[in-house]
């Protein structure tokens, strides 16, 4: 199957839902399985007892990002969006992701069939955060294209892009934006249930704009 070939050659597959950000872009480290084994039965105990006060007092927002009001992109094909190109649509939904990232290569089909039966109020995208310096940038169109997915991928940006780049935490990750590129919800991490989950963010946000839902 061809695109499961040209997957192969972007991602060794990992087995979890979402992957780091910060190890994506080569700003983070990942910690050697001989300290994690190493840990002691007092630090354990230390870990269990902030976990029983961390559910006793969940946080309000643990995760959070900026808005994307002013910026200027590139995209895979070597063209540009901006910022005002969010007023096409009412909602835009963007996908951010990587080629060493395993669920997000498993999941881009299903992205693709989702975004090709959405109205034309609502608008779908990729942001392929490594794909400037990818070792296998060549492969990248054409695994779009074998996974059915004809949108805009965005590969990097400045202004408020490389703000929220810098605070991106994993990907996948995927955020519903407004026709000014404000957030409309809270992201969706990881990889999941395209459908149920983005339907439900798209159809909140429609809502919040006095929009007819999907």
């Amino acid at each position: 199957m061809r695109i499961y070939a040209v997957a192969m050659l972007l991602t060794g597959f990992g087995l979890l839902s979402a992957c780091s950000a910060a190890n994506q872009t080569g700003s983070g480290a990942s910690v050697p399985s001989s300290e994690t084994d190493n840990i002691s039965a007092e630090t354990d105990t230390i870990l269990t007892e902030q976990a029983a006060q961390e559910k006793e007092e969940p946080a309000e927002t643990v995760y959070s990002l900026p808005n994307l009001n002013s910026f200027t992109a590139r995209t895979l094909d070597g063209g540009s969006f901006t910022a005002d190109d969010f007023s096409g649509a009412d909602v835009t939904v963007i996908n951010i992701w990587s080629t060493t990232c395993g669920p997000c290569i498993r999941e881009m089909p299903e992205l693709a069939e989702f975004a090709a039966g959405l109205p034309d109020t609502v608008r779908v995208m990729t942001w392929c955060i490594d794909a400037e310096y990818s070792p296998d940038r060549a492969q990248i169109g054409q695994f779009m294209d074998d996974c059915g997915f004809h949108g805009i991928t965005l590969t990097s940006g400045d202004g408020d892009m490389q703000t929220f780049l810098e605070q991106l935490q994993y990907t996948p990750t995927t955020v519903f934006l407004d026709s000014s590129g404000n957030l409309l919800s809270e992201p969706v991490i990881g990889a999941g249930d395209i459908e149920i989950q983005y339907t439900a963010k798209i159809n909140d946000g429609l809502t919040k704009l006095g929009k007819e839902t999907i």
